[in-house]
């Protein structure tokens, strides 16, 4: 009985925590999108690289093809 007892005790206690983080970074986050300073995110259109390219159909991506040459076996 004891057992069943600490499993299911660390089993709500982990559940509680993990909630408590979720509605922390829940919070911190819209804190976040309310900041104009806030710098812009590195996946945003306007961001540091341009946007989300890789979100493309894959019809739409350039195509590369790298074709790297064999090792020589010796022996």
């Amino acid at each position: 009985m004891t057992i069943g007892a600490i499993v299911s005790f660390l089993s709500l206690f982990t559940l509680l925590a993990v909630a408590a983080l979720a509605l922390i970074s829940k919070e911190r986050t819209k804190a976040r999108m309310r900041d104009p300073n806030a710098p812009v995110s590195t996946l945003a259109q306007d961001g540091k690289y341009g946007g989300v390219a890789f979100l493309l159909p894959p019809d739409a991506r350039p195509r590369r093809v790298v074709i790297e040459p064999r090792p020589a076996v010796m022996g």
